[in-house]
Formats: C-alpha cells, structure tokens, sequence
C-alpha cells in the first residue's frame, strides 16, 4: 500500500476497524467505507468509482467481496478480518516482524484520509473527499467542554451503529477514542446484548440510530438491566442532531447545558451557520424560514471525480448548501422544518428516490415510477413507490424485484400505489409534494 491509495473497508463493526483506519491513513492512503447491507453491485460500483485496490471485510461479508472481485481486476486480495479460506487474514499484516511504517509526507489540507460515499438528489452515490485536516478539525470540535467531552479512562462509549458509516465511524468509533475513552463494539443493534452491553461494562455514552430513542423511551427490557451509568444517549440523522457525510459528519448539536425540543441544536466551534432565502442567496433573520448553509473546517474538500457536483454543493465563499429548509431561533437554536433535497431517510441512512425509481424503470412491466418518503415514527421514513404499468403486476412481484437488486435498507417498505400517470412539471421533475398530500388525504387517522 503506497500514498494515494484507496484501501475499501465492507463490513460489520469488529474493534479491528479502529487498526485499519489508522493503518491506511498512517501510510498516506484513503479508507472509503461501503455498508454491509450493499449488493455485490452496489459495492463493485463503490469500488470502481474510488478505484479501490484493496477490499478489507468481515467473515460474513465475504462472499460479496468475492464476487466483487471477480469483476474487478484491480483488486487483487480479499483481506479478511476473520479467517477464511482463498483469503488474506489481517492478522498475518499486523503480525508481520518485516513491515515497518514509512516516513509519509502528509498534506493535512490537501490529502484524502476517509472517502464516505453519499447518495446526492441525482440518485447517484458520490465519493466525499474528507481530508486529514476535516477529521481532526471535527474531533477537536466534537470534544468541547459544551458538547461531546469524554473523561478518559472512565467514560465507556457502546457502538452498535455501523461504523462503515460516517457517523459510526467518526462519532461512535473516533471521537472517544481520540479522547482516550473505552469503545465496546458491537457488530449490530440487538436490544438484549445492547442493553446488556451498557450494564456490563457500565457504559456512559452511545451513538445511536433515532429509532433506539424511541426503543428507550417503549421496549419493555430496559427495566430489566441496570442502566444507572448511563448519562449520553446521541443521536443523529434527525432533528436530534445535525449533519452530513460532507461534514464529517456534524455541524449542530445541542449544547449539555441546555436543549430544545425538536432544534437540531447550535453550530459546533468554528462552525458558521446561515439561512437564507431560496431564490435570492440572502441571508434571512430570526424565524425566517430559507435554505440552511454551513461553513467551518470541517466541509469536505469536494466530491470525487465531481467537479460539478462540488461547485452545485459549495459556493465560492465557502459555504456548502445543506439543502434542507428551517430557521433559527432568537437563542441561535436552528431547527429543520422541510427538505430541498429528496433524500428518504430510513433509520438513519440515506435513499435516494431517482436511484429507485431507475431500478424500477429497468423492469420490462414499468412505464413509468416515482419513489417519495412517507413518515414513519418509527424509522424515519419509508420508501413508497408509485408505478405506471406497461402490463398487468402485482405489488408482490414490484417488491421482489427491487429487493433483490437493492441494499436491504433501500427497499420499498412502505408500499407500492398503481397510478395513471406520475404528476410532474412540464420540465419532467417529478412532484414529490403531490404524491405524498395525495397519500396522505387517503391514510387519515
């Protein structure tokens, strides 16, 4: 592995994830990180598009590097953190006498450390180019004495939520270790052995997906274990917490010296926020409503191989458009009211509605589609499909089709509608606010 390398990292939570990301970024190599849940497709895109030479995964995600390999001559080796057959075990790399560190010359504001893939409103996955300097920048934000301080060697952080995504790898994972706090990971979310986890090791602080709040707040278990240490439930992907892959994650987040409910919170240090009017560009006042935009060292460098893309993202001044409506209180308190973007997000991960709906396209009975979110208090939102037919289906075969072609998270959970025609703007863009009044004037309570 040489500087300007992309090493894939695909897979479920094992503390050895901690050892590659310093590895990889040690040697002046980037870390792009690809969810378990994706299909060998889905991941042989993430591997071409960041042009990966390395795949580093779990036992159980074996099959799918396998495959991806096969596909794709630049990589060579799977790298297995585990130990199975036809592949190269990460520890007889660790364990190598002969390896020593290189002398790498780091630009800390130019060079790629980690390469998340976000899902833009195109619907196509796009590599975030997070430079050393972003990282450290958002650890050293996240551990103000106001916001996410640890105490080291008595704060005790339990990670369940992945940490092949941003949050869980930079929020879950980073942060309390750079603060010199224990991380007991878990490869996934299971109430028993999570609860259980938190009493065990008398854990203090944990990231968690918006619907573990809810798990908190309702399952019956949570009276059955000792819950006494724990003082910092931490949430994200909802109005709890703000932020974005593009960030690194985090912009806002409530201040431990006082809340709101239902604000996203008040900027991290260093982080300038705004909002301003849609059309004009100009900055609004308190209670205003307009398009939230952020700036601060922890704005990614650009999108991968996307000059466009960047462009459309931040502005000359270095703002980046966040895309989502909301306003500001006169505390500072901003709160996020709508989206711009027509991201679904579904427990916390990102859907994008056009990549559905060209998946839907490429079925031979399907004239024409459109996918919207409807609201969900459980997940967040569910993808809903609505479909002009060709010929006769059933909703059965629709979901199938998808399922089989999508991550598990991207599925169309809430349903699939028949319509005559999908409404639109004589532009052809698709109106998304159409389909959900008219979904929900028919699912009143």
């Amino acid at each position: 592995m040489r500087k300007g390398d992309v090493v894939c990292l695909h897979g479920t939570n094992t503390p050895m994830f901690l050892h590659v990301f310093c590895g990889v970024t040690s040697n002046g190599a980037s870390l792009t990180i690809a969810n378990s849940q994706l299909t060998p497709g889905e991941l042989l895109h993430q591997i071409q598009e960041s042009n990966s030479r390395f795949i580093v995964t779990t036992p159980d995600c074996v099959l799918n590097a396998k495959t991806v390999v096969k596909q794709c001559h630049q990589v060579k080796n799977v790298i297995v953190l585990g130990d199975v057959e036809g592949c190269v075990p990460f520890s007889t790399i660790i364990n190598d006498s002969n390896c020593s560190l290189p002398n790498v010359n780091i630009k800390p504001t130019n060079d790629v450390a980690l390469l998340p893939y976000s899902s833009g409103t195109t619907g196509l996955p796009k590599g975030v180019m997070l430079t050393h300097h972003n990282l450290v920048a958002q650890l050293s934000q996240l551990r103000h004495h106001l916001y996410l301080p640890f105490t080291s060697g008595y704060d005790v952080s339990i990670a369940p939520l992945p940490m092949v995504h941003i949050a869980g790898l930079v929020i879950g994972l980073l942060n309390p270790v750079a603060q010199g706090a224990t991380v007991v990971t878990l490869p996934r979310f299971e109430p028993e052995t999570y609860l259980k986890a938190i009493q065990d090791y008398k854990g203090t602080f944990s990231l968690v997906a918006p619907p573990v709040v809810n798990f908190f707040a309702s399952h019956p278990s949570v009276d059955n274990y000792d819950l006494s240490s724990f003082h910092t439930p931490y949430s994200g992907a909802a109005p709890l917490r703000y932020g974005m892959s593009e960030t690194s994650p985090a912009t806002h987040t409530s201040p431990l010296d006082g809340w709101k409910f239902g604000s996203i919170g008040k900027p991290l240090p260093n982080t300038e926020s705004k909002v301003v009017d849609i059309g004009t560009g100009k900055s609004l006042g308190i209670n205003e409503h307009g398009e939230l935009w952020v700036r601060g060292p922890q704005v990614m460098k650009g999108y991968l191989n996307n000059h466009k893309a960047t462009e459309e993202a931040i502005n000359s001044d270095g703002w980046i458009k966040t895309g989502d409506i909301g306003y500001y209180d006169e505390d500072g308190h901003y709160y996020i009211i709508d989206r711009l973007k027509e991201i679904v997000k579904y427990k916390g991960y990102q859907v994008a509605p056009a990549y559905l709906e060209s998946v839907l396209l490429a079925h031979p009975d399907v004239a024409d589609s459109a996918v919207i979110g409807i609201p969900d208090d459980v997940t967040g939102a569910l993808p809903r499909a609505f479909i002009v037919r060709k010929r006769d289906i059933s909703e059965d075969k629709i979901l199938q089709y998808v399922k089989d072609r999508v991550a598990p998270y991207k599925q169309l959970r809430g349903g699939v509608e028949f319509v005559d025609e999908i409404p639109k703007l004589p532009s052809g863009k698709i109106l998304r606010r159409k389909l959900l009044e008219m979904y929900s004037s028919r699912n009143k309570a």
